[in-house]
């Protein structure tokens, strides 16, 4: 379970960081009556009885894997433990640490300019309004912090790469580390600018809107740069007879992408699109990276053979009328979509086989976990080996910060802790280490815990005391809840012996699903919480919403027996 509190100045008074400060100010009627108390980082971290595998499948068992000051101390069977380190273990079977995922086409919250469209004319549009700002950098309009990227690290995300809005060239991708400590946006950033991101998207009510239109755009683009590069030497070398030429960021940026010194991250699904970027790329000079890259397996040999890197997403589509395991025929609907899915689920597989150097990500989604479709691509021909290497050191090299796929002694102490093999179908994320920090993600799952999704609980079933307690930086923070049944309707409260007693409101049992909120008297707002039932257990996570940001934060219940009913 994980919380981090997200500070601001606005928020100061507040003070903490951590879950607990946050749960505090909820249930708190005012501030004078309880006292704000941030419960420390543990002195490190010993993982206990642990299987370490490497990003080339390399693997050490039985390990004990300390971490202190940021960084791995030792990775050693048998090590003897610091005083005053928390550990890490697993009676009921084995942790897996691996290095964390980086994802090369991730997701943060961008906050960009809205393009003032008075006055605009479709055809004649601003650059603003066209998408066209090369300069512009995706770090500069950063407005997330450590606290903000918690789904991220929950998926196994320790690093993304985040993208400068939609358009035809809307900017320069930024690398950021997902620190759970950095206060402000900046602190996140390792590299502002991976190169230039590029697609084929049209502008919204202005041209360019067509495909044809974005082609013209691009190609005149890079004309425009290069004749405002020559003009500006030109003037530079004799200024007498002409006038002194304006400075244009983006055509400047534009002119060193045609020479070849940053690369472009062109987003493309499809072998059509695929085969309209590689042929830009010759016309213009440009070095592409395809992004996206659903379905080209069919390109692989000449991705291959120029090396052209790919992200390929790892966010796939289910089938719906098409059953890969039914032996029999398939209807015509079914069919169809079979004929549009297999040369997508083999993407990975024919990439691998010709040797491209690919990375899986989240496909823009940022907190969504990809290993359900690596799974998928596993099952279609993608060996294991690489789709570990795509999700971690391939894409780590391919940004340049190889060093965050290394799980090894006096490196930075970034990694995820699974409770299985990594691409088992019940495998989850349970700790995130990034720079040292721990973050726990979820419990490891016992075997025939998987919760039936259409399962039907009753209200019997919810009233009674449910305790547990919120982890808050690694520390617990005991919490009950207790449900009655009013006319047919679900109320709560909680309990604490620590804190004031609340009231639950909109409470809701929807089959298997508990939801309800609690007031945030202090933030203007409120905290939701959903759950799912299974037997005695409830799991669940929740969010803040007000003015002043979104804090999400997750919890486990287990309902006492014999509680009052």
């Amino acid at each position: 379970m994980r919380s981090f509190l997200n500070r601001t100045p606005t928020q100061g008074a507040l003070g903490a960081a951590v879950l607990l400060s946050a749960f505090l100010l909820l249930v708190s009627p005012a501030p004078s009556e309880a006292q704000y108390e941030v419960p420390p980082d543990p002195a490190g971290w010993a993982l206990l009885d642990v299987t370490v595998v490497q990003s080339d499948g390399t693997r050490q068992e039985g390990m004990t894997v300390v971490v202190r000051r940021g960084t791995i101390q030792t990775i050693e069977a048998g090590a003897e433990v610091p005083a005053g380190l928390r550990e890490i273990s697993w009676d009921e079977g084995t942790l897996y640490v691996y290095p964390g995922f980086v994802d090369g086409h991730g997701d943060a919250s961008v906050s960009l300019p809205t393009p003032d469209r008075d006055d605009v004319e479709a055809w004649s549009p601003t650059r603003e309004v066209q998408n066209f700002t090369p300069h512009r950098r995706a770090s500069d309009y950063l407005d997330v912090a450590g606290a903000g990227l918690s789904g991220e690290r929950e998926a196994g995300f320790v690093a993304s790469a985040v993208f400068p809005g939609r358009g035809p060239m809307p900017g320069q991708p930024s690398l950021i580390l997902h620190r759970r400590d950095a206060r402000t946006p900046a602190e996140l950033v390792l590299e502002p600018s991976l190169g230039m991101a590029m697609a084929f998207q049209g502008a919204q009510g202005a041209y360019p809107s067509t495909l044809m239109a974005v082609h013209a755009l691009i190609r005149q683009a890079f004309s425009d740069a290069e004749h405002h590069g020559a003009r500006t030497s030109a003037w530079v070398s004799d200024p007498r007879g002409t006038t002194a030429p304006h400075r244009d960021e983006d055509l400047r940026y534009l002119q060193e992408v045609a020479a070849g010194r940053h690369q472009v991250f062109f987003r493309a699904n499809g072998a059509e699109y695929v085969r309209r970027v590689l042929a830009l790329s010759d016309e213009l000079g440009f070095q592409p990276v395809i992004v996206g890259g659903e379905g080209a397996g069919e390109f692989a040999g000449e991705l291959a053979a120029r090396d052209v890197p790919v992200l390929l997403t790892a966010d796939l589509d289910d089938p719906d009328d098409w059953d890969p395991e039914s032996e029999e025929a398939p209807d015509p609907a079914a069919a169809r979509e079979r004929d549009r899915l297999v040369p997508i689920y083999e993407t990975a597989a024919r990439f691998e086989e010709a040797g491209v150097r690919f990375a899986l990500t989240s496909g823009g989604t940022g907190d969504d976990s990809p290993l359900p479709g690596v799974r998928r691509y596993v099952e279609w021909g993608l060996s294991p080996e690489a789709a570990l290497e795509a999700l971690t050191r391939t894409p780590a090299e391919l940004l340049g910060v190889p060093e965050l796929a290394r799980v090894e002694e006096g490196m930075a102490a970034t990694f995820i802790v699974t409770d299985r093999e990594l691409l088992d179908e019940h495998t989850r994320v349970t700790w995130t280490f990034v720079n040292g920090l721990a973050e726990k993600a979820a419990e490891p799952r016992v075997e025939g815990e998987e919760p039936d999704p259409d399962a039907e609980v009753e209200l019997d079933d919810v009233v009674g005391r449910w305790e547990g307690s919120l982890d808050a930086a690694g520390q617990d923070v005991p919490l009950t809840l207790e449900f009655r049944e009013e006319n047919g309707e679900l109320t709560g409260r909680t309990r604490s012996d620590d804190l004031p007693s609340t009231d639950l409101e909109n409470v809701h049992l929807d089959g298997a699903s508990l939801s309800f909120t609690l007031p945030v008297a202090e933030m203007g707002g409120e905290a939701r919480f959903d759950a799912t039932i299974d037997g005695d257990r409830m799991r669940g996570s929740g969010s803040i919403s007000s003015p002043q940001g979104e804090f999400p934060f997750s919890f486990e219940f287990r309902r006492v027996s014999g509680g009052q009913r």
